[in-house]
């Protein structure tokens, strides 16, 4: 039992107590004080002490999103000179924690300079880094000076000093987490998507009984920075219900397939710092847990593409085994417990009552919470409307008598003889009195009663509608459901983390998803050297009934070749050189029609003076698929497909050429169709894959057709052997010059001859005119004409139909397509 004895001495009463009546005493003060001073967030805004003392402090600094950044060590000697009795590491850490986007799911601070990183490196020192309120923290803060939340002296004991016990919190507290241990309590609130939980609290209002069944419909789950993969809905469904819960997250994971390996690509993290995971990953692979990974970890992350960590697969390995193993041994699968606990309190006093809370309850409370700030706001703007409509109705009294009132001004000893007299003629209040003689006289001349009198309707209409506001509970509702719907438009995003709703934790992977999901694209290559990628329907013709029409755009003029392609598909550059390179399609970056595209030269290592003539999408590497390279000088060469998988972008040799010579282009054979090879003095050679020997990869080829003296190759296209040339679908060969004339020649009226022999004549040349291209043309595709215009001095594009095309013989000349030099001819098709 507890002991106190007092005694007199000529010192005065000594006072003997209990040493544990003391402890019992003074750690039930601590534990107070870390309970509701320290660990635990307010469940009005989300905040702990420290947090919500930073952020209001940097409001009534100026420190505002519209501002320029100001130096953190000004953030930190306000904080601790004002508000916080704490040192100097502890405000600065809380302060970067906060401006952390990999931290919190939505940043309070905006931050510039070091804030560390996820691979855990610590903060730049505060002379360093600068920040500043982002424009969410000023959401959460706002209203702050309308009265709506109660404000207290700080341990500065400055009157003119105050902090807020809590904010008016226009952002739910669940939006970020929040985690603390506090004495004989701990808490650890996941962080939720923005949109889903103001739809939450919006459906809360007309239904605050709603079951976890149905409040799932709206949030979903914990949506975390990094993103990641949470398995199940059990355990969300649990802390949903009683605030308690434990899930298991995975982190999202594909694999990345490249001619020379098969690589895992961690592209999300659960919710754990990257120096960490990595950590794991090692230590798994020096265990020999990991069989079927090399020895390597390399991470490739950087701000721009995010997260990159690659691990590559041994040659035999199973990627699905492999990454289920990953999954059961290192921290890309980890479980997380959750509870939520909140410090509660009634309106207008500090939360002193910590409690352990399902969802629905806590969202309720906080919906209460906006209607009291709501009503609260309110209630100040009444009150100032009503008090300058007060003032107002005394200018106008003032406005109304100007001249007497001057002569009062003038006959007074002082203002406040003048201001007594005033007040007893025109029988006004001391506060209406006060305004007018506090004027000068020029001003009281200047009094305007027609705009006094605007300005009363104006506040007569004001109070009208704050009355109503305050006095119909649903019309405050209806108002505070459109004020978290701005929210939403203003500050809403995507959700980052998926939910497997019939996900389990320890589950073996069956299939690992592509890194780059299959989809169709169109890749296109320009005159002046340039690669983009666009959506596949870019290049389609519209129309209604069957008549379809490609209008061309700005940007048209420079393409070279239009080719379909995937995302998934590797594209071969073949250089004028001989070279061939390899990029993967989604390495290509996207544009716009007319857009200028990625110049090669930054993608791939072309020499001085080396071009890229053709591209080819490749899907996969085929043993029965050949790559054919036709020179000027009437070279050809045919080798396997499969030859070029190792191509990278310092490319691989491939045709041997002589001095002067270069490639015209290049194609895709599967060994069983013909080729269509012109020249420039208009002969066209037709010979069957037959008659071309494949070989190896570097040689110097064989002769594709026999040129006459000065001729070049220009073109040469393939006919695939399954290709049908009936009636109803016609294939021709387009042969167009420099000069711009053009016309179709049916395939029948090229004779198959063999390999390196002369061919025969194409179209008849007028004077100097030599043969463009000719390439194989149905009667549905569409094609681009680029042409300089006589005198324009630009380059000009125009849409012709294959279907409308004047056909003629082959000794024949054509016709004339454009008013000027044709330079060039690219196949759109549907």
């Amino acid at each position: 039992m507890a002991r106190i004895t007092g005694k007199n001495t000529e010192a005065g009463i000594i006072r003997e107590e209990d040493f544990s009546v003391i402890m019992s005493q003074a750690f039930a003060t601590y534990g107070l004080s870390v309970v509701t001073d320290r660990a635990l967030p307010d469940a009005r805004d989300g905040l702990k002490p420290v947090q919500r003392r930073i952020l209001a402090g940097m409001r009534e600094a100026g420190f505002r999103s519209s501002r320029p950044t100001v130096k953190s060590a000004e953030v930190v000697g306000l904080i601790l000179g004002n508000y916080h009795p704490h040192g100097d590491a502890s405000v600065y850490d809380a302060a970067v924690r906060l401006a952390q986007p990999f931290t919190l799911r939505y940043p309070l601070i905006e931050g510039q300079g070091n804030m560390g990183s996820e691979d855990g490196d610590a903060p730049a020192a505060y002379r360093y880094t600068e920040m500043r309120l982002s424009p969410l923290a000023e959401a959460l803060m706002e209203d702050m000076e309308r009265e709506t939340v109660p404000l207290h002296p700080t341990y500065k004991q400055d009157p003119r000093v105050l902090e807020p016990d809590y904010l008016p919190g226009r952002i739910p507290p669940v939006v970020n987490p929040s985690s603390g241990i506090a004495v004989g309590l701990s808490t650890n609130i996941p962080p939720h998507n923005l949109t889903e939980v103001l739809r939450a609290c919006i459906a809360l209002l007309d239904r605050p009984t709603m079951s976890v069944e149905q409040l799932m419909t709206y949030i979903q789950g914990p949506d975390f920075c990094q993103g990641g993969r949470i398995m199940g809905i059990e355990g969300i469904k649990d802390y949903l219900t009683t605030g308690k819960g434990r899930i298991s997250v995975r982190a999202e994971v594909r694999l990345e397939e490249t001619p020379r390996s098969r690589l895992l690509i961690v592209t999300q993290l659960p919710p754990i710092g990257r120096d960490k995971l990595k950590a794991s990953i090692v230590k798994a692979i020096n265990g020999r847990k990991l069989e079927g990974l090399m020895p390597d970890l390399r991470d490739e992350s950087d701000t721009e593409k995010g997260t990159r960590i690659v691990l590559e697969l041994r040659k035999d390995a199973d990627a699905a085994q492999a990454l289920s193993q990953l999954f059961s041994e290192t921290d890309l699968q980890v479980s997380l417990s959750f509870q939520m606990v909140y410090l509660f309190g009634e309106p207008m006093q500090a939360a002193r009552q910590p409690k352990q809370v399902g969802m629905i309850e806590l969202l309720n409370y906080w919906n209460a919470h906006q209607v009291d700030v709501l009503t609260r706001r309110a209630q100040f703007d009444l009150r100032k409307a009503q008090e300058r409509l007060h003032i107002v109705e005394g200018l106008i009294v003032g406005a109304a008598n100007a001249e007497r009132i001057v002569k009062i001004f003038q006959q007074a000893q002082d203002r406040a003889e003048a201001r007594k007299k005033i007040e007893v003629t025109y029988k006004l209040t001391p506060i209406q009195s006060d305004v007018i003689a506090s004027m000068t006289l020029a001003q009281v001349t200047r009094l305007d009663a027609s705009k006094y009198a605007r300005e009363k309707e104006e506040l007569l209409a004001r109070i009208a509608e704050l009355e109503r506001l305050l006095g119909d509970r649903k019309e405050l509702i209806a108002l505070l459901k459109k004020e978290m719907q701005q929210l939403i438009k203003q500050f809403g995003d995507e959700r980052r983390t998926i939910i497997e709703v019939e996900g389990q934790a320890h589950a073996a992977v069956t299939e690992v998803a592509s890194l780059h999901e299959l989809e169709p694209l169109v890749i296109a290559f320009t005159r002046n050297g340039a690669l983009k990628t666009l959506p596949a329907d870019t290049f389609t013709p519209r129309g209604k009934n069957g008549d379809t029409v490609y209008t061309p755009v700005r940007g048209d003029e420079q393409l070279r070749q239009v080719v379909a392609a995937t995302s998934q598909d590797y594209v071969l550059c073949v250089s004028s050189t001989g070279r061939v390179f390899q990029v993967a399609a989604h390495r290509i970056p996207q544009g716009t029609r007319s857009a200028k595209g990625q110049p090669v030269r930054k993608l791939l290592e072309l020499a001085t003076g080396e071009e890229v003539v053709t591209v080819l999408p490749i899907e996969a590497y085929a043993e029965d698929c050949y790559l054919v390279t036709f020179s000027k000088l009437g070279k050809v060469k045919k080798s396997p497909l499969s030859e070029y998988r190792t191509a990278d972008l310092d490319g691989l040799q491939d045709m041997k050429l002589a001095e002067g010579d270069a490639i015209v282009t290049a194609l895709i054979s599967r060994g069983q169709g013909e080729y269509f090879v012109t020249t420039d003095n208009a002969q066209t050679l037709r010979f069957g894959d037959d008659g071309l020997r494949a070989q190896g990869r570097v040689g110097q080829g064989v002769a594709a057709i026999a040129l006459g003296p000065g001729a070049k190759v220009v073109s040469a296209a393939y006919l695939e052997a399954e290709e049908q040339n009936t009636m109803s679908d016609p294939l021709n060969l387009f042969v167009v010059t420099e000069d711009g004339l053009g016309k179709k020649v049916p395939l029948s009226q090229y004779p198959q001859k063999g390999r390196a022999t002369a061919g025969v004549i194409t179209t008849e040349l007028v004077g100097k005119d030599r043969v463009l291209l000719a390439m194989i043309v149905h009667e549905h595709d569409h094609l681009l004409l680029t042409w300089n215009g006589e005198g324009n001095g630009g380059e000009q594009v125009t849409a012709v139909k294959a279907s409308e095309l004047k056909m003629f013989m082959r000794a024949r000349k054509g016709v004339p397509l454009v008013d000027g030099r044709m330079v060039g001819v690219v196949k759109l098709g549907v």
